[in-house]
């Protein structure tokens, strides 16, 4: 008896002893099944989750599910990218997801129970499909609205990166978010930008002389911004005060400066607006995507190298 309580027991010891030895960083990969297949569940703030179901949180956080479902199986795709190329980084930094409870505090049991039949719809359908390039999941970079174009990674980054290209996007200019008008007074601005940027040393009078464009990609987004003595990008000028994007424009207008934005988020990559206008004249969300993303093949996740 005691033998054969052995033979049992011990391959579980051991199994414990092994997995005792790993170590947990969060969030990481932590059950891998085939060489280039998703894991079958992955680990964030020392939870095991399985894996659609953190998928399911990635789109829930990065698109409203009352839209169009062709546009919101486009982005699944897109979240499962972006769930691999991290799992197959070093860093492994997961995207933000949201869990069930986070779901059900937002919509409430109704709510929760209509959008997650919406999340598993587009999960189902897409099953194990993502973007690649050369064998290599690219970075599927997105945005709510265009400024009526994409913008190329090369101008907007300084680097290369895949299926990031330039495309037409006029379809976002009956977004609400197309075109932002806002005032600051000349003290205000002067005031932000000297605290971010203590060497501008702007000043009140004239302030809008003392900051210019020097320089604009293809789709009108701004690379370098002069602000007095000192010299930053156009996403620093962005977020310093808190524009909708890049792509702006100043002009003194009674004694206020104007500031007009084109666009909301980075420009790179699917506009979430145009994939939206896109499926409501009939595109698929495969169309969507190899639209977005020229050149990007569309495959199932363990069936790249």
């Amino acid at each position: 008896m005691a033998i054969c309580v052995l033979i049992v027991t011990i391959p579980y010891i051991v199994t414990l002893l092994f997995q005792g030895i790993e170590t947990s960083p969060s969030p990481e990969k932590v059950k891998n099944t085939t060489e280039g297949t998703l894991p079958f569940t992955v680990k964030t703030d020392g939870q095991e989750l399985d894996v659609e179901e953190y998928l399911a949180g990635i789109v829930a956080e990065q698109i409203p599910l009352d839209g169009q479902p062709e546009a919101i199986k486009a982005q699944a795709v897109i979240a499962r990218t972006e769930l691999v190329r991290a799992l197959e980084s070093e860093e492994q930094k997961l995207p933000e997801s949201m869990s069930r409870e986070e779901m059900l505090n937002l919509w409430g049991q109704d709510g929760f129970e209509k959008n997650y039949q919406v999340l598993e719809e587009a999960l189902q359908t897409t099953k194990g499909e993502i973007l690649t390039s050369e064998g290599k999941p690219i970075w599927a970079a997105f945005h709510a609205v265009s400024a009526g174009q994409t913008r190329t990674a090369k101008e907007a980054l300084g680097i290369e990166q895949p299926c990031l290209d330039s495309v037409d996007s006029t379809v976002d200019i009956p977004s609400p978010d197309y075109l932002k008008v806002m005032f600051m007074k000349k003290n205000e601005l002067a005031t932000k930008l000297n605290q971010a940027y203590p060497n501008a040393q702007l000043k009140e009078e004239g302030i809008v002389e003392q900051i210019s464009v020097g320089k604009r990609d293809s789709s009108e987004y701004a690379l370098e911004v002069q602000i007095g003595e000192t010299s930053i990008s156009g996403e620093d000028f962005r977020n310093c005060l808190g524009l909708n994007s890049a792509c702006f424009f100043l002009k003194e207008v009674e004694g206020e400066v104007r500031i007009v934005t084109k666009g909301l988020g980075h420009g790179l990559g699917l506009s979430q607006y145009g994939a939206s206008e896109m499926a409501k004249e009939g595109a698929g969300y495969r169309e969507i995507l190899q639209y977005y993303y020229q050149n990007a093949e569309i495959v199932k996740e363990n069936e790249h190298t």
